[in-house]
């Protein structure tokens, strides 16, 4: 009797431990490190700026040189969103990207209208500014 509550612990808590290997094994897979670099139209870095896998709360923000490194899930494609100047900008990551290059600016963007909104306002704001200046 005792031979056989002995074996019988042993085999379960051999399958518990081939169950946790496993799971643990399965867990490194699962995702995979994308690094990148974010520059502006000139090929200066773009520091602070917030990057996000798009329907997650996932996300990272650039270094002073640009750089960013994301942990992603492996084997799927996923969809980095940039929050840039009142306006999204998405980037779709192939399960094959390890490294990206990426650049924000008016000729790289799909959309100018939040460009156009900043450049109709800072005008407003200068003939204002030069309205206020030259009163007496």
């Amino acid at each position: 009797m005792r031979k056989t509550v002995l074996i019988l612990i042993i085999l379960i808590s051999n399958l518990t431990f081939s169950q946790t290997e496993k799971a643990e094994l399965k867990m490194k897979t699962e995702f995979r490190r994308l690094t990148g670099n974010l520059t502006d139209d000139d090929g200066q870095p773009f520091p602070g700026q917030n990057i996000m896998i798009k329907g997650t709360n996932i996300g990272t923000q650039t270094d002073l040189d640009g750089n960013f490194c994301l942990i992603i899930p492996k084997d799927k494609k996923v969809f980095i969103e940039l929050p840039f100047c009142f306006d999204q900008i998405f980037r779709e990551i192939e399960p094959t990207d390890k490294t990206i290059e990426m650049q924000i600016g008016k000729g790289k963007r799909k959309t100018k209208k939040a460009w156009r909104n900043y450049d109709k306002i800072k005008a407003e704001l200068n003939s204002e500014l030069y309205k206020i200046y030259n009163s007496d």
